[in-house]
């Protein structure tokens, strides 16, 4: 029995180590982004000037399809970013969600991937 409690305590500690390391990692990875490239913009100032660069819409293909931003082009989360993705880096990004929270994330990402501007629709589509 001592034996089996000793080995429960390894798994135990190699368990905790690793879950550290990992939560670790992932507050480094999220630290090194340049947050001065992303702006939360008001409705007028991205109607205004979203059209000096590439607007995205990364809200759920069904709710593009009820209803867009005319220009706009839909971009699922996990294909916005990467290897294949579609975006210019070159460019700047204005980028809309459903109500904006999702849109910090995805800028987070997009500035992360070499996205000089990324200006995100304050309120999102909804205050739109």
């Amino acid at each position: 029995m001592n034996e089996f409690l000793q080995g429960l305590l390894s798994w135990n500690t190699v368990l905790a180590a690793g879950l550290g390391i990992f939560i670790g990692w992932l507050l480094i990875r999220n630290k090194n982004v340049d947050t001065s490239k992303i702006r939360v913009i008001s409705k007028q100032d991205f109607k205004a000037n979203m059209r000096k660069g590439q607007l995205i819409d990364i809200r759920k293909k069904v709710d593009f399809d009820k209803g867009k931003i005319k220009g706009a082009r839909n971009f699922k989360v996990r294909n916005i970013t990467g290897k294949y993705a579609k975006i210019r880096k070159d460019q700047g990004v204005y980028l809309y969600c459903k109500n904006g929270s999702k849109s910090k994330r995805v800028a987070k990402k997009l500035v992360k991937d070499g996205v000089n501007d990324v200006y995100i629709l304050e309120g999102g589509f909804d205050k739109y």
